[in-house]
């Protein structure tokens, strides 16, 4: 039997090509293309084409389907509207495959799933961001909110009737998908994986570029937040964790600012305690980032918006103690006491979670071994790929029948 021919497509946002949607197509294509021909086309600034190792990957111009909605809406509502000309690309390819990888926009996400399930192609989706599209947790204006429900949340609902496939990362998002109507035998387990470059420990130096770059104390232990500052991925809860800390600590905030005057607005709004440094780094590469997570005591993450962090992956892979709240697939993620998970919006307990490690070597390499260990089990691109691959091979042959 000759193998399908599958087009893996990231749709995104300008916001979302960092994120961890856009990550996680890249390193799955790239496993999978290892294996046989594949190609990612994504949504993006500009057309192009080029290979990374055996992945071809076409970028394409992103465009705003309808101008008008450019000065009536605001940036984050725009992106509903947001378009390429991967669709017609797909049509006039016509592969055995078509895998989405990622939900926004929504209206393009269901225009592709159902031009391509009615031209006789198998979709299959990923559920890379699935549940901030179905649990919207922002503080919107009301129209902001209709807009959301219109433009996201249910254009994605109604892609999923011509979905033949759906990758979930983790088992409690079986439960959402069939409450939204999803046949149960359509739904695979198939969690995320993580970048190889997180597989290896920094070199002395890379830590020690990153101690003189951001003026960093190894007197003190060091509470490591890396993520988004946009709402609903934590930082309030970071910075009053800065606010009340009992000991001599290092508060290191990665990620990229939302302004220059970021910094000082929060530490106007929620001052730190006397004996705690608050560190905001600004964007980071991926060297900085290991190198924080092996110069880190904790990573902190009470994100009430996210499916699968990749962040928590890393850092259980270079063996940093991660407490998070329970949002998405993170308690799956951290089961079997390879993290401390805390209730959403419990504070209290988070916080106690924070004190409790600090003070408690024996637990946290408890934490750390038992992490590794789950992670090198469960969380590979390889196992992904290959899992990946038999779904294919059973669509394709199932279509041929």
């Amino acid at each position: 039997m000759n193998k399908p021919k599958a087009i893996v497509v990231n749709l995104s946002t300008s916001g979302s090509r960092l994120g961890g949607g856009a990550v996680a197509a890249e390193w799955h294509s790239r496993f999978m293309a290892a294996k046989f021909p594949l190609e990612l086309w994504r949504m993006w600034d500009k057309d192009e084409e080029f290979y990374i190792d055996e992945l071809k990957i076409r970028n394409y111009s992103t465009t705003l389907k309808f101008r008008t909605v450019e000065k009536l809406l605001p940036k984050r509502l725009r992106a509903i509207f947001l378009d390429s000309t991967i669709l017609e690309d797909i049509l006039a390819i016509r592969p055995d495959i078509v895998h989405l990888q990622n939900p926004l926009p929504g209206l393009a996400f269901e225009k592709i799933a159902r031009k391509s399930s009615e031209a006789g192609i198998k979709v299959v989706a990923s559920t890379h961001g699935f549940f901030e599209v179905m649990n919207p947790n922002y503080s919107l204006p009301t129209y902001q909110k209709w807009a959301w429900q219109k433009g996201i949340t249910q254009p994605i609902i109604r892609a999923l009737n011509y979905v033949d496939v759906i990758l979930s990362g983790y088992p409690n998002e079986k439960q959402m998908l069939m409450q939204r109507g999803v046949p149960e035998h359509k739904i695979y387990l198939v969690p995320n994986g993580i970048n190889p470059f997180f597989l290896t420990s920094p070199c002395k130096e890379e830590s020690t570029v990153m101690l003189e770059k951001f003026s960093i104390s190894q007197e003190k232990p060091i509470l490591l937040f890396i993520g988004n500052h946009t709402e609903n991925k934590g930082l309030d809860t970071v910075i009053r964790v800065a606010s009340c800390l009992s000991q001599p600590a290092t508060v290191v905030i990665g990620g990229k600012l939302l302004s220059p005057e970021e910094p000082l607005q929060w530490r106007q709004k929620i001052p730190p305690a006397n004996n705690v440094d608050v560190i905001f780094t600004d964007f980071l590469t991926l060297t900085e980032q290991r190198a924080l997570y092996n110069l880190s005591t904790i990573l902190i993450f009470p994100s009430l918006a996210d499916t699968l962090p990749l962040t928590i992956l890393e850092a259980m892979a270079i063996g940093l103690p991660v407490i998070a709240y329970d949002t998405g697939g993170i308690s799956y993620q951290l089961e079997n006491n390879a993290g401390i998970v805390v209730k959403q919006k419990d504070f209290e307990k988070f916080y106690a979670a924070i004190e409790l490690l600090l003070n408690n070597v024996n637990f946290r390499e408890e934490i750390i071994i038992n992490a590794k260990k789950r992670r090198a089990e469960l969380f590979s691109w390889e196992i992904a790929a290959n899992s990946t691959l038999d779904i294919y091979d059973k669509l394709y042959a199932n279509s041929t029948v």
